[in-house]
């Protein structure tokens, strides 16, 4: 009883009513996380070392912007039409239909980790966003079961045979587990960071 009294007063819950608002605020926080995502990521392009490193990096800076849009959640279906919103464009640019799958799949844990937490962003946010992070981990799946045919593939055929080759040796199964794992920890990274320019800079603004 006290916690559905807790969450009536404070406008959030379960429901999945969706306001104007809502979905304006999703769509503002989706295309801000997008444009900083790709201009971390775009330091990829260097070689696949560089490119794993600008990916974790990307996380980590994904982070402000999402800790901010979770401050304005206030009931389940919002991470999830983000994640929608965001792995629906990222399908368009290339990444496979698993990788789509998977980021609705970590926006519904995100969703289940708010609810649990009550929506006090400052208790259970980075968790939250260190669940959702774990979508990076979709672009790589095909190589553990279809390797050849994403290595042939157009988007990695465009960076040249040299990147391609790079791509093959580096990425091993070992490093795309280890990978996969580290995507969890810079999220919870990005969360921290993001819940501490929160309480710095953003409260202070009145924007948060």
């Amino acid at each position: 009883m006290a916690t559905s009294n807790s969450q009536a007063r404070s406008g959030r819950g379960l429901h999945l009513r969706m306001s104007p608002k809502d979905l304006i605020t999703v769509g503002v926080f989706a295309a801000i996380y997008i444009v900083i995502v790709f201009a971390v990521n775009m330091l990829g392009f260097v070689n696949p070392a560089v490119m794993i490193v600008a990916l974790l990096a990307g996380i980590v800076a994904g982070g402000i912007p999402f800790l901010l849009f979770l401050t304005r959640v206030r009931h389940a279906g919002m991470v999830t039409i983000f994640a929608i919103v965001t792995g629906g464009l990222f399908l368009l640019t290339g990444h496979p239909p698993i990788s789509f799958a998977l980021t609705v799949g970590c926006a519904l844990l995100a969703e289940a980790i708010l609810l649990a937490g009550r929506y006090d962003v400052r208790r259970v946010g980075p968790l939250a966003y260190a669940a959702y992070s774990a979508w990076y981990a979709g672009p790589f799946l095909p190589l553990f079961y279809a390797r050849s045919e994403y290595l042939a593939g157009a988007g990695v055929r465009q960076m040249g045979p040299e990147y391609a080759a790079q791509m093959d040796a580096l990425l091993s199964p070992g490093v795309l587990i280890a990978f996969d794992a580290c995507t969890v920890l810079a999220g919870l990274l990005g969360g921290l960071l993001g819940l501490r320019l929160l309480r710095r800079h953003f409260e202070r603004a009145g924007l948060a």
